[in-house]
């Protein structure tokens, strides 16, 4: 009995021995996962890290079945003004759901996000020669709402850490003819909403919230798209809530939402008939069908989704060379729509982010850089620029100004190292994040081997 005892002072020296061991035979990741660093990588023919695919998204439901059934069955597809002006409908009542969702007096449904933006930025005087500032890490939509107000998007430079609106960096910006503000909660984490709504009562200025994919995130326990004049969503197929296409413009001030609505509305006023310019901008009743039941799960999935995200970021940011995105203080939830980290290729033998992509996507790791685009750089402004429209509104000196100043170091760095993971891989559990951070640390361990990729 006594040769079968074991000392707890020898147990855990041999213990230690053992994993020392199994680190320099390389069985063991240094940061923290056992069984990845024997093989090669994947995309060299080594096994991946994840064995299976991540859960498919947007989700079909049968509830959701049941409701747009119901609603085809109805014969009753679109919205009309008499159906709004009576309360009737699956549109009006996503309206008022989402909004005591939101946490906001209103909503106006529509039939995308960028046409909510282009809709709330005309509703708070937007127009002609004005300048809208905005972000250049986002989607293309959030920049051409602006050019369609024919006004000037001025791109405000990103904190690195967060990927948001740097709003340090927006006074310097402002000028006579300085709109509107448009922040964008790209990833669905929130701005520094406070210093922004400073920043634009200091200089007069509207705000616009982009919240097209920050649906139930929160900063200091309000929800985003409820801080500016008016607030806008997304349900496109990729998003939390999702029905093909979609959008939501949410507010407080009746009047405005009002102005929303006769706008998305041929010009047609609820209330007064023939009122002003407008389009046709109207969400139909098949989308709001799909829409509503998932409005019960949204909560919890948010919820999911955070507690992941919290998971992982203390995973990643124990493998060199990767840079987790970080909340802003002040920030209480995130959406979590996607989840970005920075690659920082000196840690990893100077091997371009492509090669990096590359070894992560045979790993069975899904991933996207959209976002990363350098908007602020994209032909399709100095298109703009140079169009009839454009160079009657503005002068050449003042377009000659707009170029010579369009520079966002802060984000030109984010777009060199900057990768996102999609919100459905954080729907699962530990051992998905597990998989996630497993892939990546295996990539670093194995460093040597991506100049061959």
């Amino acid at each position: 009995m006594r040769a079968q005892n074991v000392s707890r002072r020898k147990f855990l020296k041999d213990a230690s021995a053992g994993t020392l061991a199994t680190v320099a035979a390389g069985t063991m990741s240094a940061y923290g996962k056992a069984g990845t660093t024997r093989d090669a990588l994947a995309v060299l023919g080594g096994s991946p890290v994840r064995a299976k695919p991540f859960a498919s998204w947007p989700p079909v439901t049968a509830e959701m079945e049941q409701s747009l059934v119901t609603a085809f069955r109805s014969g009753k597809w679109g919205r009309t003004l008499q159906g709004a002006m009576q309360g009737a409908g699956l549109v009006v009542e996503f309206e008022k759901r989402f909004a005591e969702l939101i946490g906001a007096a209103h909503c106006l449904a529509t039939g995308s996000c960028t046409q909510s933006l282009h809709t709330a930025l005309h509703a708070v005087g937007v127009g002609a020669g004005d300048e809208v500032l905005v972000t250049p890490c986002t989607f293309i939509a959030s920049i051409q709402a602006v050019l369609m107000c024919n006004a000037l998007p001025v791109f405000v430079d990103v904190d690195l850490d967060t990927y948001q609106m740097d709003p340090d960096k927006i006074e310097p910006l402002v000028n006579g003819n300085t709109r509107a503000v448009e922040p964008v909660h790209i990833g669905g984490l929130p701005c520094s909403m406070e210093k922004i709504m400073a920043v634009s009562k200091k200089h007069g200025l509207k705000v616009v919230e982009d919240a097209a994919q920050a649906h139930l995130a929160e900063f200091r326990g309000k929800k985003c798209g409820t801080f500016g004049d008016l607030g806008c969503f997304s349900f496109q197929s990729s998003k939390v809530v999702a029905c093909g296409e979609g959008g939501a413009i949410v507010g407080n001030d009746e009047a405005l939402m009002e102005q929303c609505y006769t706008f998305h509305n041929l010009g047609l006023s609820a209330k007064a008939g023939s009122a002003a310019i407008g389009t046709k901008y109207r969400m139909h009743e098949l989308e709001a069908a799909i829409l509503l039941p998932q409005l019960v799960t949204l909560a919890q999935q948010t919820q999911t989704r955070n507690d992941n995200a919290a998971y992982l970021a203390r995973r990643l940011g124990e493998i060199p060379g990767i840079a987790p995105q970080k909340l802003h203080e002040g920030a209480t939830k995130a959406a979590y729509y996607i989840y970005g980290f920075r690659y920082q290729k000196e840690h990893f033998n100077d091997a371009p982010k492509q090669k990096f992509l590359r070894a992560l996507r045979a790993e069975k790791i899904p991933f996207t850089t959209m976002y990363f685009d350098e908007l602020n750089k994209q032909p399709f402004l100095e298109h703009t620029l140079n169009s009839p429209t454009f160079q009657k509104i503005f002068s050449k000196e003042r377009l000659k100004r707009y170029r010579e100043e369009n520079r966002c170091p802060s984000n030109d760095q984010l777009s060199a190292e900057g990768i996102w993971l999609p919100q459905y891989v954080f729907l699962g559990d530990k051992k998905d994040m597990d998989d996630i951070a497993d892939a990546i640390a295996k990539i670093h361990d194995h460093r040597d081997q991506l100049a061959r990729v």
